[in-house]
């Protein structure tokens, strides 16, 4: 790992994060008076909070009487570098860590900056990637699938979904088919899409939590393809993983600490630990719409 620090602003006013945000994609807020509450006010400034309190999840506990506010993900094993929710319809713009207290020794969150990811790249193999388009396809049960599509009738439910297109990005499609019982939902969407801060094409994806190659669902919920139904190329991904772990920068992690990422142009990931106490606290949202850039990118992206 030798990628850039993640900029340390001194000021810690929404506007002057921001302004480091949008510029360099992660920032890092250290040294706050009230750090917990500083997580909590700058995540309410510059977001609408995502909330989890009808929502599923075997993956992370809900801090009590805060549904805006989960803990990451469970256990000590180390976790790839992703998108949050690159494969759904929706993915948040914005995400904010807490640390309230790191692990005794690693454990440390990663990051890695997408952009910078396709500027290392061959120009021909850069180009190619701005280029392709993937599709995320989902198994969704029939405990789930009628409240999803809202309706239990299989015809009104792939019209259902469909019907989200409405709601998508430019360079983004939905679609739902029914095996049986099982209905998948296929999400389509550039292989790097652009950011949401000067629309610059960035690897920002989750291809690294699958396993492209193989054209098998992860543990059963998750299945990557290209737009044709063909599988993800290994020797790009391959290209892609070398040139991610030489960017890849750990975040030095002291209790009180906030990061805030940018969805869009970060992945994240996680070093393997063996400290129960370690404590780091997740939100996840959307700019708000005061905001949002203008002009041009603003519109492209919402």
């Amino acid at each position: 790992m030798n990628g850039r620090p993640i900029p340390a602003p001194v000021d810690h006013t929404p506007e002057a994060v921001l302004g480091e945000l949008a510029a360099h994609g992660a920032v890092l807020v250290r040294g706050a008076a009230a750090p917990r509450e500083t997580f909590h006010a700058l995540g309410d400034a510059l977001m609408e909070p995502l909330r989890h309190e009808y929502r599923l999840t075997a993956e992370r506990d809900v801090v009590p009487g805060d549904p805006t506010t989960t803990t990451v993900t469970r256990g000590t094993a180390g976790l790839p570098l992703h998108r949050e929710a690159s494969y759904l319809p929706g993915a948040p713009d914005l995400l904010t860590f807490h640390c309230v207290r790191p692990a005794a020794a690693h454990g440390l969150t990663t990051l890695c900056d997408g952009v910078a990811v396709l500027a290392a790249l061959e120009p021909a193999l850069r180009t190619r990637l701005e280029r392709l388009e993937i599709v995320w396809e989902t198994p969704v049960g029939p405990e789930h699938w009628p409240v999803l599509a809202g309706t239990s009738d299989r015809t009104a439910a792939i019209r259902s979904i469909r019907d989200w297109s409405a709601h998508l990005l430019p360079w983004q499609t939905i679609d739902a088919t029914f095996e049986g019982d099982v209905m998948t939902v296929a999400f389509g969407t550039l292989c790097a899409p652009p950011t949401l801060f000067g629309g610059m094409p960035a690897f920002c994806t989750s291809l690294f939590v699958t396993d492209p190659e193989a054209g098998d669902y992860v543990e059963g919920r998750l299945r990557v393809r290209l737009a044709d139904g063909a599988p993800f190329p290994g020797d790009v991904l391959r290209a892609l993983r070398h040139v991610a772990d030489r960017l890849t920068v750990a975040v030095p992690w002291r209790a009180g600490d906030t990061v805030l990422v940018d969805n869009t142009r970060f992945m994240h990931g996680r070093q393997a630990f063996d400290d129960p106490a370690r404590n780091v606290l997740v939100r996840m949202g959307h700019l708000r719409q005061a905001w949002m850039p203008m002009p041009a990118v603003g519109e492209a992206i919402r």
